[in-house]
């Protein structure tokens, strides 16, 4: 019998859509690697674990947290990686200046990335996403997920500062998105057993059920406390994170335009101070 974690599964459709990303990206930096290159490219190797490697194969399959913690990676880890690679000098400049320009109220931008989360974990659309059945479903989810990730992101970390939002506003964006994540994970930590029905009924048809409940301990209960928790611990955590360094950064400029300007007031010459 094979390993669980001998299960890789390349999709065409997937490595079609993942190859052409990373030609279109090629073209955009003039296919000269950047600094901000190894941001891009770590991001797509964390999509590919998420939707080719065991881990995939587990979370499709057998478990409910680990299914959760791929969309965390997806939504919150890959997609900022993705954006934080584009440099500022890019064929598609002019577009993303464009884009960037039309961040006023970045309410839609907030909403998409944490409405499309809400909107997979609607029990019934999430079963059906995950079912044998619901391949097109399947697929659109995690496209979903990591288009929305870039998005939520795009206010906070585009190229281009001078279009970012205000870091005190992006602290109150992230938190405000990190308030939301945890009231879904609380709804899921806590909903009846079998409302996500998918990974109560599986169809053990490569026999790692056993494994799964028996070795590794993981009942059904369990597993949906554990994805519930992971929507919550470590989303907040993520935001936690984002929102200290905008933060520290926020209070190092302002340090630097306090001093500079201490130094501007300490250097006017004496005599000109005496001028009357």
């Amino acid at each position: 019998m094979r390993s669980i974690f001998s299960y890789w599964h390349f999709d065409p459709m997937i490595i079609l859509f993942l190859a052409t990303f990373c030609i279109i990206y090629l073209y955009a930096i003039h296919f000269k690697l950047k600094k901000q290159s190894l941001c891009f490219f770590a991001g797509i190797i964390l999509i590919i674990l998420c939707v080719a490697s065991p881990l995939h194969f587990i979370g499709e399959n057998y478990l409910f947290s680990v299914h959760m913690f791929s969309h965390v990676v997806i939504l919150l880890i890959a997609a900022p990686l993705l954006v934080a690679g584009i440099p500022k000098e890019n064929k598609f400049k002019k577009y993303f200046e464009s884009f960037s320009k039309k961040i006023r109220i970045p309410f839609f931008y907030w909403f998409t990335g944490v409405g499309i989360m809400w909107f997979w974990h609607i029990p019934y659309i999430f079963n059906q996403a995950s079912s044998g059945h619901g391949m097109g479903l399947m697929y659109l989810q995690w496209l979903s997920l990591l288009i929305s990730g870039i998005i939520f992101c795009w206010p906070v970390i585009n190229p281009y500062r001078e279009h970012r939002i205000p870091p005190l506003t992006a602290v109150l964006y992230l938190s405000t998105a990190c308030v939301f994540c945890t009231i879904l994970g609380l709804m899921i930590t806590f909903a009846p057993l079998g409302t996500y029905s998918h990974y109560i009924n599986i169809s053990d048809s490569y026999g790692f059920v056993h494994l799964i409940r028996n070795q590794w301990k993981i009942s059904a209960g369990i597993d949906q406390q554990a994805a519930g928790l992971i929507m919550w611990v470590p989303c907040c955590f993520i935001y936690l994170i984002a929102s200290m360094v905008l933060l520290i950064k926020w209070f190092d400029s302002t340090e630097i335009m306090y001093s500079v300007a201490e130094k501007n007031e300490t250097s006017i010459p004496v005599s000109s101070s005496l001028n009357f």
